[in-house]
């Protein structure tokens, strides 16, 4: 017989052990490491109670993870989502609410109101000063003497002459005498200007002149330019005109059939130098005159408004025309160039230098 071992018990049962560590009971061998043994516990004791055995072979299926809230790294237009297996960018813009768009607009309306209620009397104090100002300052305006500085001296007898003209340029001692002069006009705006370089003489007077005009004393010496601009004529009369004294060209091109102009032209490819009497035949509005030297360089350029009511009615007399001149005309004009009657000089870029 098996002697058995003192003080030791089964792990099992609590029975005795002999001396190879057989359990006389139950016949466990307890000499194997106790934890190798479980007592009352299972390999699925953490696991939940749902949860299915599978066998050696078999993989378990993956269960899906719980829910979780997707990170996000937000900036002030952007937005940065990230999700599994990817990464997403997404553009977000700000979304503006109407209430602050109107609460803004309300609040610049009532800034304003208070700054104009503010500065309002004071802006309307500083206009009214100035428009007074200016009244007094025009009103104080006196205009000098056109003939302080003229040497020049006209005779007291001569002729009684009255000449109606309509639009253009006329030449005191070709087209009119010399003599003083009165000017009756049909409009406020009409004008009488004078070029007057020998006596260091120019007028530009009209009816609406709020300082004062000359067109009742208009002294005229050989060799003047008088421009007329008129809607309908101009009537010059003087009692001294020194009507013997009239000395003038006859216009080479006399005698040519007139030109009729329905576009742009340019003195020289166009049509002959020289000096036309221009008529609107049909339309209105603007032509430009534009005067060239003979090496290209601009003198001078003539602006013209020609029609029914315009500022020079519908004919322009004595328009000198010097090769590269170029002539340009509103849209639906027609007019019509003919060679005027008398010439001061068929040197036409010496017209010019009044």
């Amino acid at each position: 017989m098996e002697e058995a071992m003192f003080g030791k018990r089964c792990s099992l049962c609590g029975g005795k052990l002999n001396s190879n560590g057989i359990c006389t009971e139950c016949g466990l061998d307890n000499n194997k490491s106790d934890k190798n043994y479980r007592i009352n516990q299972s390999e699925c004791d953490h696991e939940p109670l749902t949860h299915v055995h599978h066998g050696k072979n078999e993989k378990p299926e993956k269960q899906p993870k719980p829910n979780t809230p997707r990170q996000s790294w937000q900036g002030s237009t952007t937005t940065y989502s990230g999700s599994t297996g990817s990464t997403g960018r997404k553009k977000s813009g700000k979304n503006k609410k109407p209430g602050r768009i109107i609460s803004k607009i309300i609040a610049v309306i009532a800034i304003f109101n208070v700054f104009f209620g503010i500065f309002q009397p004071l802006v309307s104090d500083i206009l009214d000063d100035a428009i007074s100002g200016y009244q007094e300052n025009t009103q104080d305006y006196t205009r000098s003497d056109p003939y302080e500085y003229v040497t020049k001296e006209l005779p007291e007898d001569g002729e009684s002459v009255s000449f109606e003209l309509t639009s253009g340029d006329y030449v005191v001692g070709v087209h009119i005498p010399e003599g003083n002069y009165q000017a009756d006009v049909s409009y406020d705006y009409d004008t009488v200007q004078v070029d007057d370089g020998d006596s260091g003489l120019y007028l530009y007077e009209y009816a609406g002149r709020t300082d004062g005009d000359y067109l009742d004393d208009l002294r005229l010496y050989n060799g003047a330019i008088v421009h007329i601009s008129s809607q309908t004529t101009i009537t010059l009369y003087s009692d001294n005109a020194q009507t013997e004294n009239i000395l003038y060209e006859n216009n080479p091109l006399a005698g040519q059939e007139p030109l009729v102009v329905k576009k742009d032209l340019t003195v020289g490819p166009d049509l002959p130098a020289g000096v036309y009497d221009l008529i609107l035949v049909s339309g209105e509005g603007s032509v430009d005159i534009d005067i060239y030297t003979e090496y290209g360089e601009s003198m001078e350029t003539k602006n013209l408004y020609l029609g029914e009511n315009c500022t020079d009615g519908k004919e322009y007399k004595n328009l000198v025309l010097p090769k590269n001149a170029q002539i340009t005309l509103d849209d639906n004009m027609e007019l019509r160039l003919t060679p005027s009657e008398k010439v001061s000089t068929t040197d036409y870029y010496q017209y010019y230098n009044y």
